[in-house]
């Protein structure tokens, strides 16, 4: 993966730099200015990030529209600090802190970039086209306060942080993630597409894993959480085979599963560990030999063993 960085106060080499990336009119409110920008660039993606001094306007003209039309990617953007606002004629729309946006640059606007700090990811059209059918759609700001856009918002800061160790095909592979979780926090409210079933059932094994033993999970609350309707979560899981019931029963026997084995927990008792996962130790036990053929007892007895057999290595004398 490609990046670069530039700390600047010169507006004309900010200008060269953006017009490198999209060329568009600037101007920059008089006074102290200077800028930091960082781009990591691979393939069809950019992922952008400023930390801005000063206000900075720029513009899309119809004379820069005939020349770079600028209509093959769409921009995501989520200001960190300041509000990001884009007028088209009449219209505007405000991205704030905690907030994220989508907008083509194939149509004259004007793009006003306060004092901020954000980042701008560069994705092509088609990675949305094949989700969000309406341009309409497209003019939505979504929050990134809660569910899964508060792991996009994580997932795009990690991107940006781990610039230095990710290679070429990581940076492709995590932009690719960030779409498609981008669309998923614009459908929250309909079915999810057919390509975002599996990741959803993932985020919600994640999820309930996480919270194994805290109490209950009701459907309700977890489909809440993470920003989905229980009509929406119920039908995604449906879909890839599995219902809420059953993929929560297989977490929290995983749960267990991973206590039984683990040297640090070998004081535990198997009422305890059925404990700590939400489970009674009667319906624990029959549970778990229904899904792993062996008692819990009999288990840890067996992985334990093994695992003494391994930390004592070969007997003296064996090849």
């Amino acid at each position: 993966m490609r990046y670069h960085s530039w700390t600047t106060d010169s507006t004309a080499d900010y200008r060269d730099v953006s017009d490198s990336i999209l060329p568009m009119d600037h101007r920059f409110r008089p006074g102290d200015w200077h800028a930091d920008l960082t781009v990591q660039e691979s393939g069809g993606y950019r992922l952008l990030h400023w930390d801005q001094v000063g206000d900075r306007i720029a513009t899309r003209t119809p004379s820069h529209l005939r020349r770079f039309p600028g209509d093959e990617h769409y921009w995501v953007v989520a200001p960190r600090r300041g509000v990001y606002t884009v007028s088209r004629g009449e219209g505007q729309t405000r991205t704030l802190p905690g907030q994220v946006s989508v907008m083509g640059l194939d149509e004259s606007c004007v793009l006003f970039v306060p004092q901020s700090e954000a980042y701008a990811i560069q994705v092509p059209r088609p990675e949305i086209d094949s989700h969000v059918k309406s341009r309409d759609t497209l003019c939505l700001v979504l929050d990134l306060n809660t569910g899964l856009g508060r792991i996009l918002s994580a997932l795009i800061e990690s991107s940006h942080a781990e610039r230095d160790n990710l290679s070429d095909l990581e940076f492709h592979a995590v932009c690719n993630r960030i779409s498609e979780l981008f669309c998923m926090v614009v459908l929250k409210d309909r079915q999810p597409s057919e390509g975002h079933l599996a990741q959803v059932a993932q985020v919600v094994r994640q999820y309930v894993r996480q919270r194994i033993g805290s109490g209950k999970l009701p459907l309700e609350s977890v489909a809440h959480e993470l920003g989905w309707s229980p009509r929406q979560l119920r039908n995604a899981l449906n879909q890839v085979g599995t219902t809420y019931r059953d993929l929560r029963h297989e977490e929290t026997l995983r749960a267990a599963r991973d206590l039984l084995q683990d040297t640090a927990s070998a004081e535990l008792g198997i009422g305890e560990i059925a404990a700590r996962v939400g489970l009674t130790p009667a319906w624990f036990s029959s549970a778990f030999k229904s899904r792993y053929g062996e008692m819990p007892r009999e288990f840890r007895r067996r992985r334990l063993a093994e695992g003494s057999d391994r930390a004592q290595g070969p007997p003296p004398g064996s090849p």
